[in-house]
C-alpha cells in the first residue's frame, strides 16, 4: 500500500445560499490524498490521469454553479424541469430568486453549504472515477491563507463569456491589494474588502428593473448566454452596479477609477484577485507634485 498526495489539485470558484449573508461568493482549494495497491506501472494513480478525470469530475460538479442546501428551511421553492431550474431563497434581507439552465445549480444534501457539506458531496463523486486499486481517498477543501489581508466575497455573472463564466449566480472570494502613490494602503483595502463584502456586482446593461418584494427594493439582472437565459433578483442592498461586464480587468479598473475620484492628487495601482493566484492590475490618478511621496 502507498499513497499519493496532490495539493491544489484545483480550485473551486461558486457562490452558494446563505440564511443570514444571502448569496456568497467563494474560492475553496482542493487536495487529495489516495491509498492503494501498486499498479502495473508502480503508481497509486498517475498523475495525469488525476489531473484529467478527479479534478474534472470536481469542476463539471461544482465549480461556477450556485450551490444551494436542499434541505434548508430558507429554501422556500425549487424546480428543476426541461433542463431549466427555478429556485426562490427567502432569508432575512430579502428575497433572491433565479431562474437558469440547470447546470448552472449544484442542489447539496443538508441545511447549510459548509465544508463538510460539501466534501461529503464530492468524496461519492471522486470515487465513482477512481481506479479499484485505490482503497481510501482523502479530499480536503480549504481557503487561501492571506493573513490578515482584507478580502471579499463577491458574485457574478458574464453574458459574453464562452465558458462556465456566464453563469448568472457565481462567485469568488478574493483579496486586494492597493498602493497609494507606490505604498500599500490597508486603509483602502480594507475599505473596498467591506464595500463588496457579500455583494453581487451587476452590470447596468443587464438590469431588467427594479422592484419592491415586502416592502424591499430588489434588482432584477436578466439576460441570454449561449447556456440559455439567466434572470436574477436580489435585494438591492445586496448589489454594487457597474458600467461594464465584471470581469477581473473591468473590477480593477473601476476600483482605480473611482479611488482617483476619491482621492484626487494621488495615484493609485490595484490589483485585483479574482480568486486564487489571479486577477488584474489597474492603475489611475497622478501623483500631486507637491505632495511628498507616500503621503
Amino acid at each position: 500500500m502507498a499513497t499519493l498526495f496532490v495539493d491544489n489539485l484545483t480550485v473551486l470558484d461558486f457562490s452558494y445560499l446563505h440564511g443570514k449573508r444571502g448569496m456568497v461568493g467563494e474560492s475553496w482549494i482542493v487536495d487529495i490524498e489516495l491509498t492503494g495497491d501498486l499498479d502495473e506501472q508502480g503508481m497509486v494513480f498517475d498523475f495525469g490521469h488525476i489531473k484529467k478525470a478527479v479534478k474534472h469530475a470536481i469542476d463539471e460538479s461544482v465549480d461556477h454553479k450556485l450551490a444551494v442546501p436542499a434541505d434548508s428551511d430558507y429554501l422556500a421553492a425549487s424546480q428543476v424541469r426541461d433542463g431549466r431550474v427555478e429556485l426562490e431563497w427567502l432569508y432575512e434581507a430579502g428575497t433572491i430568486r433565479m431562474k437558469a439552465p440547470a447546470c448552472s445549480t449544484v442542489f447539496l444534501p443538508g441545511s447549510e453549504v459548509t465544508k463538510s457539506t460539501l466534501t461529503l458531496y464530492l468524496l461519492d463523486i471522486v470515487q465513482a472515477v477512481l481506479p479499484a486499486n485505490v482503497s481510501e481517498l482523502v479530499l480536503t477543501l480549504r481557503e487561501e491563507d492571506i493573513g490578515t489581508a482584507p478580502s471579499y466575497h463577491y458574485s457574478h455573472g458574464l453574458k459574453k463569456h464562452d465558458g462556465n463564466c456566464q453563469r448568472i449566480a457565481h462567485g469568488h472570494r478574493s483579496c486586494i491589494q492597493i498602493f497609494e502613490n507606490g505604498r500599500r494602503s490597508r486603509y483602502w483595502e480594507k475599505l473596498w474588502a467591506d464595500r463588496w463584502e457579500d455583494i453581487y456586482l451587476g452590470t447596468e446593461e443587464d438590469l431588467e428593473g427594479a422592484y419592491y418584494v415586502d416592502e424591499v427594493p430588489h434588482l432584477r439582472f436578466r439576460y441570454t448566454a449561449p447556456q440559455g437565459m439567466f434572470e436574477l433578483l436580489i435585494p438591492e442592498d445586496h448589489c454594487y452596479l457597474i458600467d461594464t461586464d465584471s470581469t477581473v480587468e473591468h473590477l480593477a479598473e473601476h476600483i482605480a477609477r473611482q479611488l482617483a475620484l476619491e482621492a484626487p492628487g494621488n495615484h493609485f495601482r490595484v490589483r485585483a484577485f479574482e480568486g486564487v493566484a489571479k486577477g488584474a492590475i489597474a492603475e489611475a490618478g497622478s501623483l500631486n507634485p507637491r505632495s511628498p511621496q507616500g503621503s
